[in-house]
């Protein structure tokens, strides 16, 4: 049964997760689905995790190990990406955890529908115990082409612009990579991974445990790198206006739940960062018109372009704490 499958490179980017390599290891080595190689890329840790690393490369023949100097995230996935030698890769960050059939989900998903891109559920988990269910949205499995899956990636609805819990071809990778040196490079990549599939398949079963813990770039504060988020929007913009003229508008509301979701990550860090706070407020009055008359917006979108009009500047934040998703 391994040998009629195809393999499946799975890349686990790891930087000083020491409390939580394990749990998301052991999770990768139960899978299912059996033909893997697991990439575990120590990104230049300070703790035990690379150390971690080599004792599950010596424990399973499946695991190989990168060892490099830290250069962030993106540089941790390009490695792992070159190195790997399956048809098809999937990503898991360091700190989450998989279901134990994610991997057969996801490829079946592909397989039974000639799929370049499989996407499942996913479970936001929080330290203190609790959890959030996220779902894609209506079917059971929704079957599109390109431009439907960007319009739900853009319209945040049912896609993720995440890459940890999808499958890919690795071919769609031939000449996409992450943007080294910045942050949310997520944002700069799914929309081009998506335009270069012409299936993707969208389950809904949750398969994947996305973890939220203090110290993650998503739950440390305000830092200036984080308006990386809005400059990938905006090249998202301008794409879709010259390859995807119908979805400018889906790429409009993206950036502007951007922008939003950053005012929220600034919180009371307003006056330390205020040339930060004075562009996401101007990006927000410049295309807030176009939020609202955009029928196909989220209605929170729509909501808080109304109340910038209807209320002082001094409001966003506030509006921004109902905007902020991942």
């Amino acid at each position: 049964m391994k040998m009629n499958r195809p393999l499946i490179s799975v890349i686990v980017p790891v930087y000083n997760v020491e409390r939580y390599i394990s749990r998301c290891v052991d999770s990768i080595l139960a899978q299912t689905y059996e033909n893997l190689e697991i990439i575990l890329v120590d990104d230049g840790s300070t703790d035990a995790s690379g150390r971690v690393c080599e004792a599950y490369k010596d424990r399973d023949a499946r695991v190989r190990t990168i060892h490099r100097c830290n250069g962030g995230m993106s540089a941790a996935r390009n490695a792992g990406i070159q190195a790997a030698e399956g048809a098809y890769i999937s990503f898991v960050d360091s700190d989450d955890y998989i279901a134990e059939n994610l991997i057969a989900y996801l490829y079946h998903l592909a397989s039974a529908n000639c799929a370049q891109i499989s996407v499942c559920g996913y479970r936001k988990i929080y330290e203190d115990g609790g959890d959030t269910v996220k779902r894609a949205e209506e079917r059971d499995v929704s079957v599109c082409g390109s431009e439907e899956a960007l319009s739900m990636l853009l319209y945040q609805k049912g896609i993720t612009a995440s890459v940890w819990g999808k499958l890919f071809q690795k071919d769609l990778f031939a000449s996409i990579r992450f943007p080294e040196g910045r942050w949310h490079e997520d944002a700069a990549v799914m929309y081009r991974l998506l335009e270069g599939a012409e299936v993707i398949a969208v389950g809904k079963e949750i398969k994947y445990d996305y973890v939220q813990r203090q110290g993650s770039i998503t739950h440390s504060g305000f830092d200036i790198r984080r308006m990386d988020y809005i400059r990938f929007t905006r090249e998202c913009i301008e794409a879709m206006r010259e390859r995807h003229p119908d979805l400018e508008r889906a790429a409009i509301s993206r950036h502007f739940s951007a922008c939003f979701e950053l005012l929220a990550a600034m919180g009371t860090d307003q006056k330390d960062h205020q040339n930060e706070y004075n562009i996401l407020v101007k990006e927000i009055k410049t295309y807030r018109r176009a939020i609202l008359s955009d029928p196909s917006a989220r209605a929170v979108n729509r909501a808080a372009a109304m109340g910038t009009f209807l209320m002082p500047v001094a409001v966003l934040q506030k509006l921004s704490r109902m905007m902020k998703r991942p």
